[in-house]
C-alpha cells in the first residue's frame, strides 16, 4: 500500500485508533494533536505552493492547455473543492465565478481570470477552509463529515476530509509544475 493509501487508512479508522490509546488520555491527547498538526501543517503548505504558482506563472502559460486542464483551472479546482471537503451536508457553497463545470474538470474554461481574480477567490476559499480547520478539536476529527459523505458516497469522518483536502492542494502544485516545465519555466518545487 502506498504512503497515502497508508495514512487515508490510518484517518479513517481514527476512532479505532484512539478507542485503542483509551488507556492513557495523554497518549490519546498527543497522538491526535500531532495529526491534526502534520495534515493542518501540510495543508498550509500546499496552498502556499498553489499562490506560489500564481506568482510564478507566465501570462504565456496561465490560460494553455497541457495535460488535459488549463493551468489557471488546476488552482481554481483546488480552490473551489475547498467545499467539497469542509461544507455541511446542507451547507450553501461559496459562488463557482468561472463555473461548477470548469472546477471539476467537466467543461473548458470560456474565460480566463486575472492572476488578481484568481488570488480573490483563492483567499475566499483560503478564509472558509481555514474557519473549519479552527472548529476542529479532537472530538470533531472523529466525527463522520456528513456533507463529504454524501458527495462521495462512502463514509468519511472529519480526519479524512482533513487529509483528502490536504493532499489535494500538493497533488495540482506538481500538475502545475508538470506544466511549467513542459513549457520551459521553473516549477515551485
Amino acid at each position: 500500500m502506498c504512503f497515502i493509501g497508508k495514512l487515508l487508512y490510518y484517518v479513517c479508522n481514527l476512532a479505532n485508533i484512539i478507542e485503542s490509546l483509551k488507556g492513557s488520555k495523554t497518549q490519546e491527547a498527543v497522538f491526535v494533536k500531532a495529526v491534526t498538526e502534520t495534515l493542518r501543517a501540510n495543508f498550509d503548505q500546499g496552498w502556499g505552493l498553489l499562490m506560489k504558482e500564481i506568482d510564478v506563472c507566465p501570462e504565456a502559460v496561465w490560460g494553455k492547455k497541457a495535460g488535459g486542464f488549463v493551468f489557471w483551472q488546476q488552482i481554481y479546482h483546488c480552490c473551489w473543492a475547498v467545499d467539497l471537503f469542509t461544507l455541511p451536508k446542507n451547507g450553501t457553497p461559496e459562488a463557482a465565478p468561472w463555473g461548477e463545470d470548469v472546477a471539476g474538470f467537466k467543461a473548458e474554461p470560456k474565460k480566463t481570470p486575472s492572476k488578481a481574480e484568481l488570488r480573490a477567490y483563492a483567499a475566499k476559499m483560503k478564509a472558509r477552509a481555514d474557519a473549519w480547520l479552527a472548529a476542529l478539536d479532537d472530538a470533531a476529527l472523529i466525527q463522520p463529515n456528513e456533507g463529504l459523505t454524501a458527495r462521495w458516497g462512502a463514509p468519511m469522518n472529519n480526519a479524512a476530509a482533513l487529509a483528502l483536502m490536504s493532499g489535494h492542494s500538493s497533488y495540482h502544485v506538481g500538475s502545475c509544475d508538470a506544466i511549467l516545465r513542459d513549457n520551459g519555466e521553473k516549477g515551485v518545487l
